[in-house]
This record gives C-alpha cells, sequence and structure tokens, in this order.
C-alpha cells in the first residue's frame, strides 16, 4: 500500500470513539473543551491548589511553562491561539480537530529559538493514546519528502526519554537547496491518561548535535512532565525508556519471529464437518489475500507477509471465519503496518457499493475494528486487527448480515481476538 499520510486526526478520533463524526477540523481556538478563560500566569506550582475537580480539568496554574526563559521571565500561559495546532507530519497536522475537554497551549520564541507547548484533556485514554501514536505513525510511515521552498525536512522516531511508548520523541533536521543546514526541532510526545503534552524546541544545533538536541530539552520538560500524574488513572505505562535503558534497544531481548507450535490461532473455531470446511492453522494457506479499502490495500501492507506467517479459516454457508497471524522482523515495522490500517480506517467511507464503519472495540492492546456492509443488498463483514509487539493478528468474518447487525458481530470477533491475544505475547520484548 503507497503510504498516503492523509490521516486527519480529527476523524480518527471521532470514529473510533464514537463510531462517526464529521471529518472536517474544529478550531480549537474557538474555546471548544476548554473555554476561553484569558491569559493565565505559569508562575505558581501545581501544589498552590485549584478548584477545578483533578484530572478532569487542566488546573489554572498547571506548570506548562516551567523550564521555559529565564528565571526572572514572566511567560503566560493560555487557554486559546494556535499553540501546536500548525505542527504537520507527513502533510498531516496531528493536533487538529480533536474532540477536547481542556487545552492550555504557552510559547516562547524568538530571535534563533522556539519553544512551544500545547497540553490537551481528550474524552477518554484510549483517544490520548490513538493521537500520541498518529505522531510516530505519521513520521515513520510517510513516503513523500517535506519539502517547501527549497526546504527539506527529516523527522527521526527515537524512544521517549521520559516515558514509554506510546511516548514519542521526534527529531527533525533540516536541507536547503540539497544542503544540509543547521537547526534542529526536537518534538516530544508524552500521554497520561487522557491528557496529551506535545512539546516542540527549535534551536542552532547542527545535524550531528541531534542527540545532544534532545537531551538538553529533557530538563526544562521535567516540572511540567511529572505534573501530568494528576491524569494519571493507572492505565498509563510508567518508568523512562530512553534509547540507552530501553530494553527495546537490548539485541539480546529481540522478539521470537517464530511462531510456537500450538499457537491457538483455531481457538473458539467451528468444527470441521457438516456445513462447516476448515482449514486448519497452517504457514501456507491463503490466508487474507489482499484486503482493501477504498481500492487501497490495508492488509498484509507492512513488510509483505512479514518474517513469520499462519492462517486458518472455516466456511460455510453465507459464513467465513478467517483468522491470519503476521509476524514481522520487529516491533517498529508492526507499528507502521498499524499506522496504514488507521489511514485508510480514517479516510475510507464507501467505495462503489461498499460501505465502511469503525467500530470501537476494546481488546486491551493496539487494535482497529472495521465494518463492511453493502449499500445494494445484504452481507456484513468484520476485519479486526490487533498488534502485540511485533505481531499482528486480523480476525474476520462474514455474514449475511447489514448495517444493524455490525455491532453484535464486532462483539463475537472481538471475543475470538481476545482467545488469541495472550498467546502473542511471545512476540513482545518484554512479556505483557
Amino acid at each position: 500500500m503507497k503510504r498516503r499520510a492523509r490521516l486527519v486526526t480529527a476523524v480518527l478520533t471521532c470514529t473510533l470513539a464514537l463510531a462517526g463524526c464529521g471529518d472536517e477540523p474544529s478550531d480549537l481556538a474557538s474555546g471548544d473543551g476548554g473555554g476561553a478563560r484569558g491569559e493565565q500566569s505559569s508562575e505558581t506550582g501545581p501544589e498552590s491548589g485549584t478548584t477545578e475537580p483533578v484530572g478532569t480539568e487542566i488546573p489554572d496554574d498547571f506548570p506548562l511553562a516551567s523550564g521555559m526563559g529565564g528565571p526572572e521571565d514572566e511567560i503566560l500561559t493560555s487557554r486559546t491561539g494556535t499553540g501546536l495546532r500548525d505542527l504537520e507530519l507527513c502533510g498531516t497536522a496531528p493536533l487538529r480537530g480533536l474532540g477536547i475537554r481542556d487545552r492550555m497551549v504557552v510559547d516562547n520564541s524568538g530571535g534563533e529559538s522556539a519553544d512551544t507547548r500545547e497540553l490537551v484533556l481528550l474524552g477518554n485514554p484510549d483517544e490520548t493514546r490513538l493521537v500520541a501514536e498518529a505522531f510516530a505513525d505519521l513520521a515513520s510511515g510517510c513516503d513523500k519528502p517535506d519539502a517547501r521552498g527549497g526546504m527539506e525536512t527529516t523527522t527521526e522516531v527515537v524512544a521517549s526519554p521520559f516515558r514509554p511508548e506510546p511516548a514519542t520523541t521526534l527529531v527533525q533536521t533540516y536541507t536547503f537547496d540539497g544542503e544540509p543546514g543547521t537547526g534542529v526541532t526536537v518534538v516530544h510526545v508524552v500521554p497520561v491518561g487522557a491528557a496529551l503534552l506535545v512539546t516542540s524546541t527549535y534551536g542552532q544545533w547542527t545535524r550531528d548535535e541531534a542527540q545532544q538536541a534532545v537531551d538538553q530539552t529533557v530538563a526544562p520538560l521535567r516540572e511540567s512532565v511529572a505534573a501530568l500524574e494528576m491524569f494519571d488513572d493507572g492505565t498509563t505505562p510508567t518508568g523512562e525508556a530512553t534509547p540507552e535503558t530501553s530494553p527495546e534497544s537490548s539485541p539480546e531481548a529481540a522478539p521470537d519471529v517464530t511462531i510456537p507450535a500450538g499457537f491457538p490461532l483455531g481457538a473458539g473455531m467451528v468444527a470441521d464437518g457438516g456445513d462447516f470446511d476448515v482449514s486448519a492453522p497452517s504457514p501456507d494457506g491463503d490466508g487474507m489475500g489482499a484486503v482493501e479499502m477504498c481500492g487501497r490495500v490495508v492488509w498484509p501492507t507492512g513488510d509483505g507477509r512479514g518474517a513469520a506467517r499462519l492462517v486458518t479459516s472455516a466456511e460455510g454457508p453465507e459464513y467465513l471465519d478467517a483468522r491470519e497471524l503476521l509476524v514481522h522482523g520487529d516491533a517498529e515495522q508492526a507499528l507502521a503496518a498499524m499506522g496504514a490500517v488507521r489511514r485508510a480506517a480514517a479516510e475510507c467511507r464507501s467505495f462503489d457499493n461498499q460501505v465502511w464503519t469503525v467500530l470501537d472495540r476494546e481488546t486491551g492492546y493496539d487494535t482497529v475494528t472495521m465494518g463492511l456492509t453493502y449499500d445494494d443488498g445484504l452481507g456484513s463483514s468484520i476485519f479486526q486487527v490487533t498488534r502485540v509487539g511485533s505481531a499482528r493478528l486480523m480476525v474476520q468474518t462474514y455474514g449475511e448480515g447489514s448495517l444493524a447487525s455490525l455491532e453484535s458481530q464486532a462483539d463475537e470477533v472481538t471475543g475470538t481476538t481476545k482467545k488469541i491475544l495472550p498467546a502473542m505475547c511471545v512476540f513482545t520484548k518484554t512479556g505483557c
């Protein structure tokens, strides 16, 4: 699949959370979610107290500006303003069009430096995770250079120094008219609960000083990141994950790309015989083939069929239960492939006689669920893709259903997926 990063984060968030809303980005400057409260001083710390409910609104004294400027500088936060809504990755602005409950921004830019931070409070931790993942997906999955007016921007995705995934850090360097230029931008993306902190710091570092640039942006953000704990509902991964300390960087901890014997891909599948023809799990079966949404292939994507593969299926009259497991070379490849699925799910609604619906289903892991029906007759399919570590699982069912039956059909597929997922922990580096 050609990686066209036209993901509209508003559609992604709304469809996955609500199974449908408009695809036009809202204007955050209008005060949606937080209200235009005017500028607030951020000199006081979170300990000074607030009348707002902790965890459901951003306190006026949240230390978003902590570490900015000099000791005598008074840098004001605001509930309105551009913030980082114009930050684009592969032609897409991930912070535009979000359905937010509250928002705070701060900027301290001038001369040869720029420092901007934005904190948004979304509807729930799942939405926050999806938006955080979109930053890495867009940066790693883009198939075209970001070139404007003779300047080309290269974005590298590195491990966050603050928290494990889905927190991430992006390092942007620049080329001017084909020649490497000075200047590095470091973008930190830190989700905690339903809150998402995004920061962008530009300085006159050289390309060779990119790691130094990342290191120098950590200390000024410590207080702001620590204050995010007020939004933690217990679901956010904790601990620091740097390239030097993360188990993801340890070659000894590399995930197994082989599929263990007895892997339960057929868990809960109907028995062979009678009306049903069941193909036992095998690495050589037909599997899903190429799954297309609006003319674009969304499966298998990534590195073809992955480093290892297992498929099984059961077919009967107006009935299909098909499952395919792909194990990629590493988790980064699997994550990029999930980004392709999300982009298609966010953009595709109808194609010829096909009607696509995104369904919100929780598995405890990285999951996208789509329903397919037809505007000229019966027939309904569910396609559920779930990533655990370096492996992706697709479960597909088909029946003589309709748009009205998608919800119950998706529930059944989610039940099947949950039976298989525990066995996929072998494809992670640190276990589930």
